[in-house]
């Protein structure tokens, strides 16, 4: 069995439902040029239809908003630790804007260029948090828990 180039076109430009399929063509049959009209045998040419429109692209990256998502939502561990140790303000230090950009991504599903566009804007985040609020929230931490060691 020949395969074909094993492009990503390939795959998403087959028929749903078909597997690989042998180049090689029936016997008393001639394979059509590929693109080519298939070869009339006195018959007129009936118009085909597809039962289902073959889709133009590979579908909007679900998994990868999600895991945004799920990165985003476990930025909220260390304010909410430091807001049960009683230190309130690092609750200002949480990735809301990550959260919701991701939030707004799974929502755009259907429109693959809306979701890589909120996916970029909701890894921005993920990443502009963890640079910044991230090694302030664990000096905030250490500070807290020096003092509490030394008795102040």
């Amino acid at each position: 069995m020949q395969r074909g180039s094993g492009s990503p076109r390939d795959f998403w430009e087959r028929e749903q439902g078909s597997a690989l399929r042998s180049v090689a063509p029936a016997p008393g049959r001639t394979a059509p040029a590929r693109g080519g009209p298939a070869p009339s045998r006195g018959r007129p040419p009936q118009s085909v239809t597809p039962a289902a429109p073959v889709p133009a692209g590979p579908p909007a990256r679900v998994g990868g908003t999600v895991a945004a998502l799920v990165v985003a939502v476990l930025t909220l561990l260390p304010p909410l630790l430091g807001a049960y140790l009683g230190v309130w303000f690092v609750l200002l230090g949480c990735n809301v804007p990550g959260i919701v950009l991701g939030v707004i991504a799974l929502s755009k599903v259907p429109d693959a260029d809306e979701v890589e566009r909120y996916l970029r804007y909701t890894w921005a985040c993920n990443l502009a948090y963890a640079a910044l609020c991230v090694p302030v929230v664990l000096i905030v931490l250490f500070v807290l828990a020096m003092a509490l060691v030394l008795g102040y």
